[in-house]
């Protein structure tokens, strides 16, 4: 299993995590690799995050003027008086 593969280095931070608790004069140091671990599957998951998911940024523009004017046209079509009026 390849170590850039975020699934690989869950797998060895658990591995040192369990070390630690077995290794209670050495737990520093594998609670240090563990952590070392996370920051990798960290590094290697979060660019794949941020291209499958956008940012709000790239939704365009807050709408919410524009619904603002569809109700009231739609209330004046109905002939009632708008809420947000």
């Amino acid at each position: 299993m390849p170590m850039n593969d975020p699934i690989g280095c869950r797998d060895m931070e658990l591995l040192c995590r369990q070390r630690a608790t077995l290794d209670i004069r050495h737990s520093w140091k594998w609670l240090g690799e563990a952590e070392r671990w996370k920051d990798l599957a960290h590094s290697e998951t979060a660019p794949r995050f941020r291209a499958e998911h956008a940012g709000p940024m790239t939704m365009g523009p807050n709408t919410s003027e524009s619904d603002r004017r569809t109700m009231r046209k739609a209330s004046q079509l109905e002939g009632e008086k708008s809420p947000l009026e």
